[in-house]
C-alpha cells in the first residue's frame, strides 16, 4: 500500500529513502518484467504517474489478499512462489500481510527501504519477528544487482548501477 503513509511523524532520511526507492519500482518492472501489484489509491500524492503506472491496483485489503480464491487462482496460474512485499505501515499491514502469506506457503522478502513504519521504534522488532518466520529482509537496491548479476551478467549490471547512481 505505497500510497497510505503520511509522512509527517516518520523520521526525514526514512521518508526521503522511501521516496527514492519508490521512484525505482517502475524500473523493476521495465527491466527484469516483474509484475507489481499494489493496494491502496493510485492517485496518493505520493505516486508520480510514472509509478502509479507501473503497478496494477487490487481493490483489496492487503491482509485479504492472501485468502481470496481468484488471488490464489492467478498465483497458481503465474507458479508465483516469491513475494516481495513493502509499504506502509510496516508495523500494522506489512507485518501481517507478510506473516499471513508466509503461512500460505509462499517465499516472502521484506523491501525494508519500501517499507515504512508508522512507529519507527517498532521497525526492528517488526523484522526480528519476520525474520524468526523465515522471512528474509532486503532492498529494492540489492535485489536489482543480485537480479541483475543473475540474468545478464556485465551490461545488465552496469545498466542497473548507472539506474542507482
Amino acid at each position: 500500500n505505497p500510497g497510505r503513509a503520511e509522512l509527517g511523524s516518520v523520521p526525514d532520511p526514512v521518508a526521503r529513502r522511501w521516496r527514492e526507492s519508490l521512484g525505482l519500482v517502475p524500473a523493476i518492472g521495465e527491466i527484469f518484467g516483474v509484475e507489481i501489484h499494489a493496494v491502496g489509491d493510485p492517485h496518493s500524492r505520493w505516486l508520480t504517474d510514472r509509478i502509479a503506472d507501473a503497478m496494477t491496483f487490487l481493490a483489496i485489503d492487503p491482509i485479504a489478499l492472501w485468502r481470496q480464491d481468484w488471488w490464489a487462482a492467478e498465483a497458481e496460474a503465474a507458479a508465483i512462489e516469491l513475494v516481495f512485499l513493502g509499504g506502509a505501515w510496516l508495523d500494522e499491514d506489512v507485518l501481517t500481510a507478510a506473516l499471513t502469506a508466509a503461512g500460505q506457503g509462499y517465499d516472502v522478502r521484506l523491501m525494508a527501504d519500501l517499507a515504512v513504519a508508522r512507529n519507527e521504534e517498532d521497525r526492528q522488532l517488526v523484522i526480528t519477528r519476520l525474520a524468526l518466520h523465515g522471512i528474509e529482509t532486503t532492498t529494492l537496491r540489492q535485489t536489482m544487482l543480485e537480479w541483475a548479476s543473475n540474468l545478464d551478467g556485465p551490461a545488465m549490471i552496469q545498466r542497473v548501477q548507472e539506474l542507482l547512481s
